[in-house]
């Protein structure tokens, strides 16, 4: 179940309920009254109350901590909730938080890390011996902590046959040679795009920087007037590059001619620009000279790096730089070194190289792996291993509950090589945890570019057919996150796939190799099947999917760095060849373009400014309903709103809404309570977050036979649980399909890893949060506004004696918002910012002319176009 189930859920319940085979019509209506009088089990649980009340369990149970995460090596700043010290829930605390810490309570209680009880000692002994016998290779992933680069010094001073490389397959290593040849130091720069009122963006997206969510909590706080103006440049298809009021999409090759033709317009290098890429370029200078800044990926080739350097000093752009993250740049190049190693200890993340025929191979990692050592990790929850973040930020952390499967972290397996023992939190590390703040800011340094750049740059990149880019994928990074459902079935960005990675290529590509016909139809016939195409690229080759992207420009193939990995870097002439056969892809939504419903509205700067408030219609021959303390109502600000998904993903941890497999999820049968819909157009991609809109004259409560569904005094639609009975009258009824049904158990399913009848035993069951029913087969759900939320909020108050405060309750979905999209608020609080908003002139109601009068509704999607290029083709 957790990593899409061999057969169908719904062929091996079917076998369990009829194990006679096949059910004849005369047969089924004799099993129909035995049916419902088994629909849902009960599952009976003793409770023992507490004798003696563990020290820090407080009244209710929750608690919150502050401790730093890390992904990729760089620390991200979270508020842990924890329920009787189990954690339930993150809260970014900074700039922003990406999906990964957040899906990272998955592992923590999967049950899938328990291997063989570990034998440290002995294989410290067997450590110890091999690198008495000869050279031993031990490979880190990227490390930014300052005490376990202190420890490798002791442990190699201490153990001369110990070398250390880091192996990462998504380097940072050409930024800071970047900054070697445009300053003469290795430099890593830190960037504050809110000061900017124009930014390019080059070939680079949100989870493929370190910063990258934080840059769009920055960058969406000037997507309201007065706007900003975003430039992409790029040759994939990102979120971030979607946003841009412009983009423009080339070759990897042709980026990096283009961003030498940006240096000539700007007078950084000598000479003239070969093209000005039909107006864009004379446009794009023009703004930058206005205060610009270059945000560029981090795996375009150290000239470039050097380039954009040069070119933001050119513009004086808010950028600084500090001293390198890492001690030593993790590279993908250590994976030959390993590969190459007789004796091996790999504590990298990602692919794992062969371990045949070696004198001594360990491995360490969260999950267990078929090797001679294998070792658990501790999740980092269990650990307290400061690292430094993406602003080079020093962060406290702390473990908030013992190692469940015995693993420890790095700094205790050095230490354990040492035979020491780790310190424990300093009095300045516990200080710093109670009021969630860094250890110690980043130190800038003064550096100014040095004369004669054009001399020093490499020639530039060479240009091919076919030019593919191995990129991070949005959702499994480079593979570490392969083993987590929430992320498997969390859809990836534009191309909205599930449980699996494809070759995305332009529609011009994938029409001159004669699929895209092919390709349609069968989207229209719903059959899931994509051709499945053999990838070569530098003497490497993998089996990939095709999935057409209308982003992408011609010539340029995109592969997810989780599906092909290549030692050698991540950029390469390629060759496409096909196989003749076919791989099923189910992704979540297979058109992508808008209709005649305007379900996205789209205003420039301009046309927002003068722009007045919409009076809605409201005709209805229903009485209004009892009106309660409270009026509880969402906004949703598209311009704001970047289509990452961490919204979708938390509102499925809170709500304990439950993985279902990549075939349930092509059948339609998703549970994720939040769609994230995505728009393609001329202006560009619009993402919008669609959930139930709590409509105060909901089509669905009137048709309800057992009345399940049921409208509050405070304007919430509420689903009764043990009322339903699956009917799903109200689904048809819905306008918006904004409602998820139980088919099957997909819970007690999600929570068994397959198996529902070993739900009750799994460690999975302490993931599920308390305050919210764990809904089992044959019931309707669906968005609740987070109601336990408000009751608990409801209860904090009336134990103060005082009423809820304005902007006391927050959903699950607006609190980890990078862009601050979503607010949830009162409308009968006049102090509530939701007045506002809806008493702007872009606020619209989705589907209007349906009459349901929702309680969520949704802020025009802007645009700050360049009046030059307003009317380019190509551009927008």
């Amino acid at each position: 179940m957790r990593r899409g189930p061999q057969e169908a859920l719904e062929r091996a319940l079917f076998r369990e309920e009829f194990p006679f085979g096949p059910v004849t019509r005369r047969g089924f209506l004799a099993l129909g009254l035995v049916s419902l009088a088994a629909c849902t089990p009960v599952v009976r649980r003793k409770g023992v109350p507490y004798v003696r009340q563990p020290e820090g369990v407080v009244e209710g149970g929750r608690r919150e901590f502050f401790t730093a995460l890390p992904h990729a090596g760089f620390a991200e700043p979270v508020r842990v909730r924890t329920y009787q010290g189990r954690p339930l829930f993150l809260v970014p605390q900074g700039e922003a938080m990406g999906p990964y810490p957040l899906a990272g309570l998955y592992s923590l209680y999967d049950p899938a890390r328990k291997g063989k009880a570990p034998d440290w000692e002995g294989f410290y002994a067997a450590w110890r011996e091999a690198l008495a016998q000869g050279e031993t290779l031990f490979v880190l992933p990227r490390t930014t902590s300052p005490r376990l680069e202190a420890l490798l010094q002791r442990a190699q001073a201490r153990y001369p046959n110990l070398r250390v490389a880091r192996f990462e397959a998504w380097s940072l290593e050409n930024v800071y040679r970047g900054a070697e040849l445009a300053f003469g130091q290795r430099a890593w720069p830190v960037y504050s795009p809110e000061k900017a009122e124009t930014v390019l963006l080059l070939d680079v997206d949100l989870h493929e920087h370190p910063a990258g969510y934080g840059w769009w909590a920055a960058l969406s706080q000037r997507r309201l007037p007065p706007m900003n103006r975003i430039y992409a440049v790029e040759s994939g298809a990102g979120l971030l590059g979607a946003m841009a009021d412009h983009r423009l999409a080339l070759k990897p090759s042709a980026l990096e001619a283009f961003l030498l033709d940006l240096a000539k317009a700007l007078g950084v290098l000598p000479g003239s620009p070969a093209s000005d890429y039909g107006g864009f370029l004379p446009a794009l200078v023009e703004d930058l000279e206005r205060g610009g800044l270059l945000l560029p990926g981090v795996h375009l080739t150290p000239a470039a790096q050097a380039l954009a350097m040069a070119v933001n000093a050119r513009l004086k752009a808010p950028v600084a730089y500090v001293p390198p993250l890492e001690a030593e740049p993790a590279t993908p190049r250590a994976f030959l070194e390993a590969e190459a190693a007789s004796r091996l200890v790999w504590a990298a993340e990602g692919p794992l190289p062969g371990l045949e025929g070696k004198a001594f191979a360990a491995v360490l990692s969260l999950y267990p792996k078929a090797a001679p050592h294998s070792l658990p990790l501790a999740h980092p929850l269990e650990a307290a291993s400061p690292a430094r973040d993406a602003w080079g930020r020093l962060w406290p952390a702390q473990a908030l509950l013992k190692p469940l499967y015995g693993g420890k972290s790095l700094e205790e397996v050095l230490a354990g090589l040492l035979g020491e023992g780790l310190p424990g939190l300093t009095a300045e590390e516990r200080r710093a945890l109670a009021e969630g703040r860094p250890l110690e800011e980043a130190k800038p340094l003064a550096l100014e570019p040095l004369p004669g750049l054009e001399g020093r740059l490499s020639p530039l990149r060479r240009e091919a057919p076919l030019e593919l880019t191995l990129r991070p994928d949005a959702r499994l990074f480079d593979g570490r996150y392969r083993e987590n459902p929430y992320l498997q079935e969390l859809p990836r960005p534009l191309s909205l796939l599930v449980w699996d990675g494809a070759l995305l290529a332009g529609e011009g590509e994938a029409e001159a190799w004669g699929l895209l016909e092919g390709i349609r139809a069968r989207e229209r016939r719903a059959d899931p099947r994509r051709p499945l195409l053999r990838v070569r690229a530098s003497g490497r080759e993998a089996l990939l999917p095709l999935w057409p992207l209308p982003l992408l420009p011609e010539g340029s193939l995109v592969a997810p760095l989780s599906h092909f990995f290549h030692p050698e870097g991540t950029v390469f002439p390629a060759e496409v060849l096909p196989t003749g056969r076919d791989y099923p892809l189910v992704s979540t939504q297979y058109h992508g373009y808008l209709g005649e419903v305007e379900a996205v509205k789209v205003l420039t700067e301009e046309e927002a400014r003068k722009a007045q408030p919409k009076e809605e219609k409201r005709v209805s021959f229903y009485p209004p309903w009892p009106q309660g303390e409270h009026a509880w109502a969402m906004t949703v600000d598209l311009a704001r709103c970047v289509g990452c998904g961490l919204c979708v993903l938390a509102c499925q941890v809170e709500n304990n809404i439950p993985v279902v497999g990549k075939e349930e999820v092509g059948k339609g049968r998703e549970m994720h309570w939040i769609r994230l819909d995505r728009y393609f157009a001329e202006e560009g991609v619009f993402h919008q977050p669609v959930m139930c809109q709590h409509c105060e004259k909901a089509p669905c409560e009137a048709v309800c036979p057992v009345a399940a569904t049921e409208h509050s005094p405070e304007g919430l639609n509420l689903m009764v649980y043990n009322r339903c009975v699956g009917t799903k009258y109200c689904s048809a009824n819905c306008p918006y399909k904004a409602r998820r049904f139980n088919f099957f158990p997909y819970a007690e399913a999600f929570i068994g890893q397959g198996d529902p009848r070993r739900a009750k035993e799994s460690p999975l069951a302490l993931l599920m949060n308390p305050e919210v029913t764990v809904r089992s087969r044959g019931v309707m759900e669906k968005c609740t506004y987070c109601v336990q939320r408000i009751e608990l909020a409801r209860a904090e108050a009336a134990r103060e004696g005082r009423r809820i405060r304005t902007g006391e309750v927050v959903t699950a979905c607006q609190e980890v918002c990078p862009g601050r999209a979503i607010h949830f608020g009162d409308l009968l609080d006049p102090e509530d910012p939701i007045h506002a908003h809806r008493e702007e002139g872009r606020h619209y109601v989705l589907l209007e002319e349906v009459n349901t009068w929702p309680r969520t509704t949704y802020l025009a999607h802007l645009k700050n176009p360049n009046p030059r290029l307003r009317k380019e083709g190509g551009h927008a």
